[in-house]
């Protein structure tokens, strides 16, 4: 995460890398939606690349987005769209947010490696990593 004109704007840029002894070999670069950018950030071995919330504390349109290797967007989801999937109000996510507005833990990478977890509201998101679907279970 960077900023061109050193956060005189609010746009961030994302660059991914691929470390190859000492050299670094850019991998793609990108202006990202998140004002001043993501809150949280997971990169997989994969280079699969997962943007929660916003740094700044907001109900975001961007509260997870899913990027493939090579920087193209898989999924995008606003914090309504977690709502809805979850089933639950805004005020009992709100209630349970303890790492942004939504998530009650950090997320966690499904036993099988195909897709993470985040807990929110006493339900579970699985975001799968080959498409971006997003499903809640209990």
């Amino acid at each position: 995460m960077s900023s061109a004109d050193h956060w005189q704007t609010r746009l961030a840029l994302a660059e991914l890398q691929l470390r190859a002894g000492s050299e670094l070999q850019p991998l793609w670069r990108s202006v990202l939606p998140q004002e001043r950018g993501p809150r949280h950030v997971l990169v997989l071995d994969s280079g699969a690349v997962v943007l929660m919330d916003e740094w700044i504390n907001v109900p975001s349109r961007h509260a997870l987005m899913l990027l493939a290797p090579d920087g193209s967007e898989l999924a995008h989801y606003g914090l309504d769209d977690l709502i809805l999937r979850l089933g639950v109000s805004r005020r009992m996510v709100a209630d349970h947010g303890k790492l942004g507005l939504w998530m009650s833990s950090a997320p966690e990478l499904s036993a099988d490696g195909s897709a993470v977890v985040f807990h929110s509201a006493r339900r579970r998101l699985i975001l799968r990593l080959a498409d971006g679907l997003l499903t809640a279970i209990d």
